[in-house]
C-alpha cells in the first residue's frame, strides 16, 4: 500500500558480498490524487459510486534498478534484520479515460440511461447514474513518461533461511516529463511523492 493507493511488486536480488546486494525490481501501481472523493447516486441504492471530477485513472509500471545494504544483521535465525535500499528506473505512467453512466432521460417509471466519458462541461451530479465499467476507455490510454525513486528500511524477519518474510516502509517519488490530468476541477499534477508499507514472500537460494 502507499499513500494513494496500491501496488503489486515482483523483486530480484543478487548477493555481491555478505553485506549487499544488487536488486531488480518492476510494479505496477495505482495512483490517486490525494482530493478525490468518493459520491453516489442519491436516489437509489445498491448503485455503483463515482469520483466526481475525475478525467482520468492512472496507473504506472515502475522498472528499476538499486542496492540494499545491510545495516543490522540478524543475530539469530529467529532474529531481525535492517538493511536500507535506494531504487531508480523509468515510471511509465497510462491515464485511462473514466466512463460513467448518464441519466438521459428519467421519469416515475422509467429511466435512460447512456454510457459515456466523463466531461466537465456536459456532466454534473444532476445527470451521473454510476461509474461505467473500468473496460471502458482502454483504447484511448495516454502514455505519460517519467522517473521513479524509492529510498527505504527492510526488514526480513523470516526464520527459515530458504524463505523470504519480510516487510518495506519508505518514500517513493513519481516524476512525469508533463502535468497528469486526473481530477477536472483541480490543477493537474507533475510530482507524486508517496510513503508506502509492503508485504515480500519468496525464495533465496542458499548455495
Amino acid at each position: 500500500m502507499h499513500t494513494n493507493g496500491f501496488q503489486a511488486t515482483y523483486r530480484y536480488g543478487k548477493y555481491l558480498n555478505g553485506f549487499s546486494k544488487r536488486i531488480f525490481e518492476i510494479e505496477v501501481a495505482n495512483i490517486k490524487d490525494p482530493r478525490e472523493i468518493k459520491s453516489i447516486y442519491p436516489f437509489e441504492e445498491d448503485v455503483r459510486g463515482y469520483i466526481f471530477g475525475k478525467l482520468n485513472s492512472f496507473f504506472a509500471i515502475r522498472p528499476s534498478i538499486g542496492s540494499q545494504k545491510v545495516l543490522f544483521p540478524k543475530q539469530s535465525i529467529k532474529g531481525v534484520s535492517i538493511t536500507s535500499l535506494f531504487q531508480i528506473g523509468p515510471s511509465i505512467g497510462f491515464a485511462k479515460p473514466v466512463y460513467l453512466n448518464i441519466i438521459q432521460q428519467e421519469s416515475i417509471t422509467t429511466r435512460i440511461v447512456s454510457r459515456e466519458r466523463y466531461d466537465p462541461e456536459k456532466h454534473n451530479t444532476n445527470n451521473i447514474y454510476s461509474r461505467a465499467s473500468f473496460f471502458n476507455g482502454f483504447e484511448e490510454i495516454k502514455v505519460y513518461p517519467g522517473l521513479f525513486a524509492k529510498l527505504g528500511l527492510h526488514f526480513d524477519y523470516g526464520d527459515e533461511r530458504e524463505l523470504i518474510k519480510s516487510a518495506e516502509v519508505g518514500v517513493t517519488l513519481d516524476a512525469y516529463l508533463s502535468k497528469v490530468p486526473i481530477l477536472a476541477f483541480n490543477d493537474d499534477r507533475q510530482f507524486y511523492p508517496n510513503l508506502y508499507i509492503a508485504i515480500y514472500f519468496g525464495n533465496r537460494s542458499v548455495d
